[in-house]
């Protein structure tokens, strides 16, 4: 059986792997000159089924008016991507209730167990280093801050198998002596030592790799143009800046630009671009930063240590499909990662330091989008949000249920209902 799977982002590439394992003629296409240079590139490097809380908690319609008035806000929405977001923002606040939000946080904590599960098998089997780092993530929170319903949330998660535990100062410092100057901005944190980290490009490059050493092929510098139909229930070619392809099955992995080309086909994705800032920072041989993911509630900051480097992110932004790098918004990421960490400061080059911005495609309750659609060749996988790295494996096992077996033998998360 002939395979082809549209996009060699993390999502793309690791279910080409596992397609290829199972045994299927896969290629791949991307309009990028190698694998995991969009929205993979520069995340924030985390594998966590901790975060699997989707932004619209209960209450989400308050602190949003708050953020979107405040000038410092992590969170901005461009004037530009306001008619655009309309119809996914009424379903985003019909995902606020405290039903929908358990319902999606318990999806979004099986398919990322599911996942981290299925990576550690696969690093175990084919030896992958990628920077990675598996000492759990630390969230920690300042005096006024929302700790105590934060661990509420953590014994809900822990019903579900998220472990967690409760540190104070001490225990804090105990496990990051690093922020020892900035340790009274905090009440105390939470620890999740099943949590993850690493980095997704490196990933998403050896996964690929790997799936070629299997026999997957890669079509890099080839662009989808669209996607055609042979009938109304199949699909018979995707047409390309390289000309046709055909295949007998197809998975659509583009991430945020997933609905461009499914809304062709009559079916409408509700999956809208968010705008992920990050810094990374080459630590020249300086050893004095965190030995796991720190993040700093308060800021909603974090800083991932990538071997000799670290990511710094947090900020986010509704800006529709424009991915140019805000130099500002940069700036106060750097910014935040020097208030959770100050001696950084003495050890950046800003020459040296990589501005970077991508596209998280978000659905509105928080799920991805895995499965079959009306054509009976055609499967999706797409929707992850800030969740794309955390749920890559598992996502592309459930792809490849539906295609090998055509149901789901795995334990996992059914898609969301999008009328697909």
């Amino acid at each position: 059986m002939k395979v082809v799977v549209m996009g060699a982002g993390v999502i793309g590439s690791t279910t080409a792997y596992m397609l290829t394992k199972a045994g299927l003629d896969v290629i791949v296409i991307d309009r990028r000159d190698r694998p995991g240079m969009e929205t993979s590139f520069a995340n924030g490097g985390l594998m966590n089924p901790s975060d699997s809380s989707p932004w619209n908690s209960p209450g989400t319609m308050k602190n949003l008016g708050n953020m979107l008035f405040d000038a410092n806000s992590p969170l901005k929405i461009q004037p530009s991507a306001v008619s655009s977001m309309i119809g996914w923002g009424l379903k985003f606040f019909a995902n606020s209730t405290a039903r929908m939000h358990k319902a999606n946080m318990i999806a979004n904590i099986r398919l990322a167990r599911l996942s981290l599960e299925t990576l550690r098998a696969i690093r175990a089997e084919e030896g992958l280093t990628y920077d990675q780092t598996v000492r759990g993530t630390m969230r920690m929170f300042p005096p006024q801050g929302r700790m105590s319903e934060f661990l509420q949330m953590c014994r809900e998660m822990e019903e579900w198998g998220v472990v967690f535990e409760k540190l104070d100062k001490a225990q804090i410092l105990e496990k990051e002596p690093c922020v020892a100057p900035v340790i009274d901005r905090y009440a105390g944190a939470v620890l999740f030592p099943d949590d993850e980290s690493g980095d997704a490009h490196k990933f998403t490059n050896e996964i690929a790799r790997v799936a070629q050493a299997y026999g997957a092929k890669f079509l890099m510098d080839t662009e989808v143009l669209d996607i055609k139909r042979g009938s109304t229930t199949k699909i018979s070619h995707i047409h390309t800046t390289k000309g046709e392809i055909q295949a007998d099955v197809f998975v659509l992995s583009l991430g945020s630009y997933s609905p461009k080309f499914s809304s062709r086909l009559g079916i409408h994705l509700p999956i809208i671009p968010v705008k992920g800032y990050s810094i990374t920072v080459p630590l020249n041989g300086w050893q004095g930063g965190p030995t796991r993911p720190i993040m700093d509630d308060g800021l909603h900051a974090m800083i991932t240590p990538m071997g000799d480097r670290l990511r710094l992110g947090g900020r986010a932004e509704f800006a529709g499909y424009d991915n140019a790098v805000d130099i500002k918004e940069g700036l106060r990421v750097l910014d935040d990662g020097f208030r959770m960490l100050p001696e950084l400061k003495d050890h950046v080059n800003a020459d040296s330091v990589l501005n970077w911005s991508g596209l998280r495609p978000m659905t509105p309750g928080g799920p991805p989008v895995i499965g079959p659609t009306r054509y009976s060749n055609l499967f999706l996988n797409t929707g992850h949000g800030p969740l794309g790295w955390t749920m890559a494996c598992g996502s592309a096992r459930i792809t490849t249920d539906y295609i090998t077996e055509g149901q789901l033998t795995i334990e996992a998360v059914e898609p969301e209902d999008y009328a697909l």
